[in-house]
């Protein structure tokens, strides 16, 4: 259980990254974190059709039976990553 402490520190490095330009790390934190999620970065990572690391950085924060739409959302990449093994 992370306490509101830590919590708060973790974003603030965060801050300190994205204002530094670290732009890996703040997402591999954000991953080792759980805490905070990147809807941009996800985004991002969709449309340059980098399906696997998408999933990873998903599977960081959700598993695919933790509810409805993580199991839709990790079918929606695995479909994309085999038809274009297909392809």
């Amino acid at each position: 259980m992370t306490t509101s402490l830590s919590r708060d520190l973790i974003f603030l490095i965060l801050q300190f990254l994205d204002e530094e330009k670290y732009k890996e790390s703040i997402h591999i934190l954000e991953q080792e974190s759980g805490l905070f999620f990147s809807t941009k970065y996800f985004e991002e990572l969709i449309l340059a059709g980098k399906w696997q690391e998408a999933e990873k950085y998903l599977s960081a924060f959700t598993r695919i039976d933790d509810n409805r739409y993580s199991m839709k959302t990790f079918f929606e990449i695995r479909k994309q990553k085999y038809l274009e093994a297909l392809d």
